[in-house]
């Protein structure tokens, strides 16, 4: 995805996510991909075989899983999503802000803020 602007990038995994199709959504994140609390700044956790685990769980218990892009903001290498997600398994629809990081053509950091 080296040739994809920012913007193309953090679509492709918006689109994967929605699809819940977990090779897709994999592609677009780096191997070493780190994963952050905001405002807090901790790392929640890192590499791509933790996302794919995570992620594997959630596309398989959450028939109904979609993410609706509200605003999208693009500064630099950056790309801030506001975004609700609904209808992942056990949990309530969810206000969030993401910020993504690209780095090489692949989502390198997010950093995400729930209300």
């Amino acid at each position: 995805m080296a040739n994809h602007s920012v913007e193309e990038i953090v679509q492709k995994q918006l689109d994967s996510y929605n699809a819940r199709d977990l090779k897709s959504y994999l592609d677009c994140f780096a191997e070493d991909i780190e994963i952050f609390g905001f405002p807090s700044g901790e790392m929640s956790y890192s590499g791509k075989s933790k996302l794919k685990i995570m992620y594997a769980d959630i596309f398989e218990n959450s028939p109904n899983l979609h993410c609706n892009l509200l605003n999208r903001i693009t500064f630099s290498n950056k790309v801030i999503d506001h975004e609700m997600v609904s209808g992942r398994k056990g949990v309530e629809a969810t206000e969030i802000v993401a910020i993504y990081e690209i780095e090489n053509g692949l989502i390198a950091k997010a950093h995400f803020m729930r209300k």
